[in-house]
């Protein structure tokens, strides 16, 4: 008689295959129907993702849209900064220098020049509202010489009448 692994005879084995078989069949009936279920659910999840994602697309493209129909200036100046932005991140090849680099220079020192008279340009209409380093150190000495001030006729108008309470 040949033995399983549990040391049964094989054909008491046999004989308990019919309980066990319905068993395991139910067991893979519903493994089967578990697989089935997470198959159905996750093709809905993946669906209302891809619905949601492609809706979000949509409003995105029709706001930017909306945004640069209404101010178009904008986005032509938020263009430009990013292209700044994006070339001076990008290191210069040498072809570049090649054939751009006298017109570089050349730019380079112009758009330097601007922002310097820019610079002063922007100090002297500070100046003149006296908003230059010394202008504000005034102004703060001024204020505080006021507050002070203040506090001191507050103070003596506080003391005379505490003291005329007094004599009441």
């Amino acid at each position: 008689m040949t033995s399983t692994t549990d040391d049964r005879p094989a054909s008491a084995s046999a004989n308990d295959s019919g309980a066990d078989g319905s068993e395991s069949h139910g067991r893979a009936a519903a493994a089967r129907q578990a697989f089935e279920s997470a198959r159905e659910r996750t093709a809905a999840a993946y669906t209302t993702a891809r619905e949601r994602a492609g809706s979000a697309y949509e409003t995105a493209g029709r706001k930017t849209s909306e945004g640069i129909d209404s101010n178009p200036v904008a986005a032509v100046v938020g263009g430009l900064a990013i292209g700044a932005l994006v070339a001076a991140l990008l290191p210069r090849t040498s072809r570049e220098d090649e054939l751009l680099g006298s017109v570089g220079r050349k730019i380079n020192d112009s758009a330097r020049e601007a922002a310097n008279a820019a610079k002063e340009a922007g100090r002297g209409q500070l100046d003149e509202l006296g908003l230059s380093r010394d202008g504000l150190q005034s102004k703060l000495n001024e204020f505080t010489d006021r507050a002070v001030g203040a506090v001191k006729s507050s103070a003596g108008a506080a003391a005379g009448a505490a003291r005329r309470g007094g004599d009441a």
